[in-house]
């Protein structure tokens, strides 16, 4: 096991996976209630597969709170304190911290959109890279390249750990379970960082008490595609592209294949575009997203909680 490894395995160990957070399902229309000769299901992760949202999101205040929690949490984990103060000695550790974070995020965006990037992704380990370089100005200690490369790693996993809600949606594995049975293969599509395969994993590990040690025991490897990989973004045609070819070699037809998604923007409008089905998952209002489409995107079928697709869509034809 490598030493990033270890320490998001410890890391996990000690942060709560279950929300405990009321979910509210939204209504929202779609064209049909059944999905037969179902060969693929393709999913999106945040919002779709893991709940990641925190009651203190609701409101705007809080949400900036809980933020600076986590921005404290990781500079004084990882010793940034001092060189944060000498950077802005006016302002909270935590605050300059953040600061930081979201400003050279923003930069990044600003310059792939003027190198023509729609839909940019950001590679969240360089923008830490980045701010242990600022703070060595300051008399922060980062090392070498190769130290600094691992630390910007282990702090990128300790903030995603602390920032966002870490739980699968009830009755993830268990469904795809027994749709991978009756036949259907399952990919991945979604806007992630590198410790996203990693975080599935473990949650899917626990969640199934065991039972799958990796989540690429119920996900195909080769149908899975995440955007880090790429540095651009769902609804960016390039993942669909790619996916398509991919489907390609498995002989499996757009029509064929199911798209997962919370989102009507960025997961159902262009899984349509691609020529695919559609579920939308209505589950959890905080993380649906609807938008203000004027019913203009309207899924092929919608569902409140994952037990509900193994009678939603079908490997066999209809009758």
């Amino acid at each position: 096991m490598s030493e990033l490894a270890e320490f998001a395995g410890t890391l996990h160990e000690s942060l709560c996976t279950e929300s405990g957070r009321v979910l509210e399902p939204v209504k929202y229309p779609s064209t049909g209630e059944r999905l037969y000769e179902v060969r693929a299901v393709i999913c999106d992760v945040y919002g779709t597969l893991i709940d990641y949202w925190r009651d203190e999101f609701d409101d705007p205040q809080r949400k900036v709170a809980a933020l600076h929690r986590s921005f404290k949490a990781v500079a004084e984990k990882f010793g940034m304190t001092d060189a944060l103060l000498s950077a802005s000695a006016d302002d909270p550790p935590e605050k300059t911290l953040c600061d930081f974070y979201h400003g050279l995020i923003t930069l990044k965006h600003e310059q792939a959109s003027r190198k023509g990037i729609a839909y940019p992704e950001i590679i969240i380990e360089q923008i830490w890279e980045l701010i242990i370089r600022i703070l060595e100005r300051h008399g922060y200690f980062g090392g070498d390249q190769a130290q600094i490369r691992e630390a910007a790693r282990r702090i990128a996993w300790f903030y995603n750990g602390h920032s966002l809600g870490r739980a699968l949606y009830p009755e993830v594995t268990d469904t795809i379970a027994a749709l991978k049975k009756d036949g259907v293969v399952f990919g991945l599509l979604s806007n992630a960082q590198f410790y996203t395969p990693v975080d599935l994993t473990l949650l899917i590990r626990e969640q199934s008490g065991g039972r799958f040690d990796d989540f690429f025991e119920l996900f195909e490897v080769d149908l899975t595609f995440f955007s880090y990989e790429y540095q651009v973004a769902k609804p960016d045609r390039l993942l669909f592209r790619k996916l398509y070819d991919a489907l390609y070699e498995y002989q499996i037809l757009p029509s064929q294949t199911v798209f997962v998604g919370n989102d009507l923007a960025i997961d159902i409008a262009p899984a349509q575009q691609a020529g695919m089905k559609t579920a939308l998952f209505t589950g959890d209002r905080r993380s649906t997203f609807l938008h203000d489409l004027g019913g203009a995107v309207v899924p092929d079928i919608t569902f409140s909680g994952w037990a509900e697709l193994t009678d939603k869509l079908s490997f066999h034809s209809e009758g």
